[in-house]
């Protein structure tokens, strides 16, 4: 497709200014976060840092206004718990513990897939635009990547949701090596080593051992003690050994009772700087939780079943409604485990603990419910994640210095009506495209029927090739899409001047079709939205180019 050469056209000379730029936000209601709330105030945003923020701001001179009046804006939120944009595990990856390195009869080295403290997250990442988009459209602006199995993952990288971050925008990395219960990767109990609990923990333990050893042998070669012996380069020990020396934090994921425990005797045995990540049976370990240098709180609830104690309540006589009763029961507690550490007195961060970002947020508001504070939940997902990830002095809050991340939005994020707007990501202005209010009301009306009627009528079939043209001021531009069709959701590809592009967010509402496509120009990305009618083999409608305005095109379906 020619649309690159229409955009070139029209945007180069001001794509700077439309992406980046200098903004400033006007007659909005401001949650700071660190400095209450502005009721109505200016944020200035220049070269992707807040500038100034304030009730008597006044916008610069070059700046392009925005103004938001009865709208809110909050800091972008934070999740500690996320995979965006890792790689699919390698297939057989993982042979056991010392068991690095080549392969018998092959030169192809094996990796050790959960047994990598060496890991280095940042190298790794391919976050999709479209992944990114849909935690960046709920008000999630970084996530902290690490694998979530393993009993040494790797080092995290925090990410900022801008398309190009997986090779150029990292905020930090690494942030923590991320630890857990689990041995390498298809080993599991009853499989190669370290295939148990006490295998695993043994082999942990060991590491730590072995990297105080190394530590102090690389400390005496450094000296130049005469006959010190030179320490083999080795990319494990070398990464453990800030984390004994407490350099680099242990990020240790425990979410029921006795795993939380453990995990904090590790850390006390080792004196490491260990932040417990899940602790969805917290209330059950306040004391141990309060020895540790931080805890992030994963809001993706388990099933009652996977609870301590279940299990065996399960073996004792009860009434015939006492399993749902129980249920009930056991939910309640993990909801208002937020709330229960907060009147404890444990300082910690939100996370989804790997839920979709949507469930996610609706996991806020369900511990909010349960008694947290709502105020307690924003910080939680801001600031106090910020801290946790050693980024407090550049994220979490809205004031001037920190990076420009920002959520607006009609009404509170952490409502059930929020209607995130815009969000700005590094100081890049990010629009929110809502989905069609029929597909948000799909099958809940009358009219929808088996997913396949809606308000508009029957479903139009999208999946094919098509030839479009583009038409603005500059003239046409001829371009050439491939999508496939599941129900209402639309996947494909778009070939451009630039290389082939992604056709994401596509979505069929009756006859209507809604789709966008991400376009990188000079060094900067652009949303373009579709918006449109099929009739049969023919499709009309808008091209919206967002800051640099709009186009109409048409396409024709190939035979």
């Amino acid at each position: 497709m020619r649309i690159p050469g229409l955009l070139v056209a029209l945007a180069l000379p001001s794509l700077a200014a439309a992406q980046e730029g200098t903004w400033a936000l006007t007659n909005a209601r401001i949650e700071t976060v660190a400095r209450g709330v502005i009721e109505r105030g200016t944020i200035v945003i220049r070269d992707g840092l807040i500038e100034a923020v304030g009730p008597d701001v006044r916008p610069p001179a070059d700046a392009r206004i925005v103004d938001l009046a009865g709208k809110h804006v909050f800091p972008g939120l934070i999740d500690l718990t996320s995979t965006l944009g890792l790689p699919s595990a390698p297939a057989g990856g993982g042979q056991g513990g010392q068991q690095a390195g080549a392969a018998q009869g092959s030169a192809t080295p094996v990796r050790n897939v959960g047994l990598e403290p060496g890991r280095v997250i940042a190298d790794e990442l391919r976050p999709s635009a479209s992944d990114i988009r849909t935690a960046r459209d709920v008000g999630i602006t970084t996530v902290l990547v690490a694998p979530s199995r393993g009993a040494f993952r790797g080092l995290s990288a925090l990410v900022p949701l801008r398309e190009e971050s997986a090779t150029r925008y990292i905020v930090k990395s690494p942030v923590a090596l991320h630890m857990g219960f689990e041995g390498a990767q298809g080993s599991g109990f009853g499989g190669r080593y370290p295939a148990t609990l006490l295998g695993v923990i043994a082999y942990e333990r060991q590491s730590f051992y072995d990297a105080r050893h190394h530590a102090a042998l690389q400390e005496r070669h450094r000296a130049g003690a005469r006959g010190a012996v030179r320490p083999s380069y080795d990319a494990d020990l070398d990464a453990l050994v800030p984390v004994v020396r407490g350099a680099v934090p242990a990020f240790f994921s425990a979410n029921r009772e006795n795993e939380i425990r453990r995990a904090v005797r590790i850390g006390d045995e080792f004196d490491l700087k260990l932040v417990i990540v899940g602790a969805t049976e917290g209330f059950r370990a306040i004391d141990a939780l309060k020895r540790a240098e931080g805890v992030v709180v994963s809001l993706d609830f388990p099933r009652s079943t996977a609870v301590t104690g279940w299990s065996y309540r399960s073996t004792q006589r009860h009434a015939l409604d006492d399993s749902a009763a129980t249920d009930s029961a056991v939910r309640r507690l993990l909801e208002s485990n937020a709330a229960t550490l907060h009147a404890a007195g444990v300082r910690f961060a939100l996370a989804s603990g790997g839920a979709r970002p949507g469930e996610f947020l609706a996991n806020v508001r369900k511990a909010i419910a349960a008694g947290l504070p709502r105020d307690v939940a924003l910080q939680a997902l801001t600031v106090r994640a910020a801290d946790v990830a050693g980024v407090g002095t550049q994220l979490g809050s809205i004031e001037a210095g920190k990076i420009a991340n920002l959520v607006v939005a009609e009404r509170d994020i952490l409502g059930d009506s929020a209607n995130v707007r815009m969000v700005f990501v590094d100081g890049i202005r990010h629009e929110v495209i809502a989905p069609p209010a029929s597909e948000r009301r799909r099958g809940g009306g009358a009219g929808a029927r088996g997913g396949e009627r809606e308000d508009a009528g029957e479903m139009a079939r999208v999946a094919g090739t098509w030839d479009l043209t583009v038409t603005s001021a500059q003239g046409d531009n001829q371009a050439t899409m491939t999508v496939t069709q599941s129900g209402a959701t639309l996947d494909g590809t778009m070939a451009t001047e630039l290389g082939t592009v992604q056709v994401t967010d596509g979505r069929v509402t009756g006859q209507r079709v809604t789709f966008t496509i991400t376009v990188p120009i000079s060094g900067q990305t652009t949303a373009i939205v579709f918006r449109g009618t099929v009739d049969g083999g023919r499709m009309t409608g808008t091209a919206d180019l967002g800051a640099m305005g709009s186009a109409t095109f048409t396409g024709e379906r190939r035979p």
